[in-house]
């Protein structure tokens, strides 16, 4: 189901990446750790501005102008940002296939960035731990080659060390395809 840019068939998306002949290797959604983080975040924030709607109507303010005005600040402050991590959690995407890399960023229902790199352009991908390795995710860092674009950090990518391991294979296994491949 598509909701204006938001993309909720992800099988979809992907079957619209490939290329005949063309094969998934690898996909890879983002560790729900990812939305825990923010919606911890929307938590505290909530809380602060409880807070400060009790300490409003302690102070005198009329409750029919505090509370209106902190529900705005909390659908703009918390709400939005709670949304665009779920979406970010549940719909943004790393796809590896045999011929590039897709990485799928959709972070609102207006807003969808995709990014694609193709195996040919991959000067080396490294795998880095967060939060000290303690949880089963963490960054991935694509270099490019020179002069062929900017290098690209993804968070919260779920076993990044295995994953870092099966795009490293990807290239080799595509630059020895493209060493066997008469050129014309």
């Amino acid at each position: 189901m598509r909701i204006f840019a938001l993309e909720t068939d992800i099988d979809k998306l992907n079957k619209s990446f490939l290329s005949p002949g063309e094969q998934i290797v690898l996909q890879a959604r983002f560790h729900g750790f990812l939305f825990f983080m923010r919606a911890l975040g929307a938590t505290l924030l909530t809380l602060v501005l409880v807070g400060i709607g009790v300490g409003a109507g302690l102070a005198g303010i009329p409750l029919s102008i505090a509370v209106p005005a902190l529900v705005l600040i909390w659908l703009w402050f918390v709400f939005r940002p709670l949304l665009r991590g779920f979406i970010d959690w549940q719909f943004d995407e790393l796809l590896v296939t045999t011929e590039k890399i897709v990485v799928v960023n959709q972070s609102s229902i207006i807003r969808q960035e995709i990014k694609q790199m193709n195996l040919e352009n991959l000067a080396s991908v490294n795998a880095l731990t967060q939060f000290g390795g303690i949880f089963p995710f963490g960054k991935l860092h694509f270099e490019l080659k020179e002069g062929t674009g900017k290098g690209l950090r993804l968070r919260y990518i779920p076993q990044a060390q295995q994953a870092c391991s099966i795009i490293g294979n990807c290239v080799v296994q595509f630059q020895r395809r493209q060493a066997n491949t008469p050129h014309r």
